[in-house]
């Protein structure tokens, strides 16, 4: 199974329908029996001002460990990087565990 992005109102709406389990840094998605290893996420949805993308970000999605590693500025919805401005949608990225 590949790696999972989940955005944090999803995780909420899941949560609320008992549809997830969190202890941790692990997510059980119940009804499939997967667990999976989140970390804090931004999934690149678009350059601030509808400005052409010179980083080729729109459409990725970076931990905050990237987004650290790359020199990036992150709050809330927002992530600057360089001199552009992006629109990001926060969440977390699942790496699924064995089983």
């Amino acid at each position: 199974m590949a790696r999972l992005f989940i955005s944090g109102t999803k995780l909420e709406s899941l949560s609320a329908a008992n549809k997830v389990t969190i202890d941790g840094d692990l997510m059980e998605l119940t009804e499939l029996g997967r667990t999976f290893r989140i970390q804090p996420a931004v999934r690149f949805l678009r350059v601030a001002g509808g400005d052409p993308d010179p980083h080729e970000l729109v459409g990725l999605v970076k931990t905050e460990e990237d987004l650290a590693g790359m020199g990036a500025d992150h709050m809330a919805t927002s992530v600057i990087y360089v001199d552009t401005a992006y629109e990001v949608q926060p969440g977390f990225l699942g790496d699924p565990l064995p089983g």
